[in-house]
């Protein structure tokens, strides 16, 4: 549900509890009938009473239709997961974490790559994921080709870690330093 219709949810609920309130101390003699009967009177013959019952009614339908109009992808998927596969038996979901640092770890196994961020943007309606990947270049190597090669790299460890293809990559230069890329070499 979105912000307007909890809004108007908030606002709906509000001038109902206050007419059950009122009708309570009504039935309840707590408000005495000298005090209640001249202001129904008054306000029955209000042609503003019909506009705001109208109103009402309206919004009640509105609601009622938001309540059975909801769908099953909207509830059972999470906006920090993948949905990867759909089965009769289940469905294999990844979060939006892990495709990230997959994609940060094949953006700095690339040549001229000192430091990457990836961050993963899911499209809600068809599951398709982009990668928007931050990078500090290293001085002396090319922009265009350290970016494809990112690309690249990002695009089959995504393909062999979850076997989603042809993601799209968008590369953005941060920064260029000269600073050696701290790499240590793992004895095996």
């Amino acid at each position: 549900m979105g912000i307007i219709s909890r809004f108007l949810l908030l606002l709906y609920t509000l001038i109902v509890g206050a007419t059950v309130v009122i009708i309570a101390g009504a039935c309840l003699d707590i408000m005495p009938a000298k005090f209640w009967q001249p202001s129904l009177k008054f306000i029955m013959l209000q042609p503003e009473t019909l506009v705001a019952l109208a109103v009402m009614l309206v919004l009640s339908l509105f609601f009622l239709t938001r309540v059975f109009a909801s769908s099953k992808d909207e509830q059972t998927v999470n906006e920090k997961e993948i949905v990867l596969q759909q089965g009769q038996v289940g469905e294999v979901r990844v979060a939006v974490d892990a495709v990230e640092r997959i994609a940060e770890r094949a953006a700095l196994s690339v040549v001229g790559i000192r430091e990457a961020q990836a961050v993963v943007v899911k499209n809600k309606r068809n599951e398709q994921i982009v990668v928007k990947l931050s990078i500090v270049l290293g001085q002396g190597y090319s922009a265009p080709v350290v970016s494809e090669n990112a690309v690249n790299s990002i695009d089959t460890a995504i393909l062999v870690a979850l076997q989603i293809p042809n993601v799209p990559v968008d590369v953005k230069v941060m920064d260029i330093t000269n600073a050696v890329a701290d790499r240590r070499q793992r004895v095996v």
